[in-house]
């Protein structure tokens, strides 16, 4: 779990997971938060589905790197969006995140200080030494927000930058 000033980050289980994807009203019960008003994309499902069950369920994988990181804000006990790793560091040192804010709760800063807080939380682990995130090239809030929290542009693909912050 990661807390900054505004907000608790926590890391789902497997079985914590399913629920979400399954029945997240149920989970935000379990967790003592507020149920979300907002709908999951089917992509998101999807993803979580197919890419993070499996791989969470996996015993030779670490578990914090394939699951969903449910992001709440404190005063309101609102699951207000999400964070996830891509996959284990790999040789390089390098991690990849991807995030997302429900609508009622952009541009308010919390991404900025969840991507803030998991910096912090991937330096003190020292698997990882450069973060990667990827975001569409006219998504100017993802810019910002990773801009804001020290990343630079690496690379440009066919509609998307991605960025890169080394840790010291």
């Amino acid at each position: 779990m990661i807390k900054t000033n505004r907000l608790i980050i926590i890391p789902l289980t497997g079985d914590q997971l399913k629920k979400y994807v399954d029945s997240p009203d149920e989970l935000a019960g379990d967790l003592g938060l507020v149920p979300s008003t907002v709908l999951m994309p089917d992509e998101v499902k999807d993803a979580i589905r197919n890419d993070l069950l499996p791989k969470i369920t996996d015993k030779t994988n670490d578990p914090l790197y394939h699951t969903m990181w449910l992001v709440v804000e404190k005063n309101q006990s609102a699951i207000i969006g999400g964070i996830c790793f891509h996959g284990e560091p790999d040789e390089n040192g390098e991690v990849e995140i991807g995030y997302g804010t429900d609508e009622p709760f952009q541009n308010r800063g919390y991404m900025s200080e969840t991507i803030a807080g998991f910096i912090h939380w991937i330096d003190k682990n020292k698997k990882a030494r450069v973060i990667k995130a990827e975001t569409e090239s006219n998504n100017i809030a993802s810019i910002r927000v990773l801009e804001k929290n020290g990343f630079k542009i690496n690379q440009q693909t066919e509609g998307g930058l991605i960025f890169k912050l080394e840790l010291k």
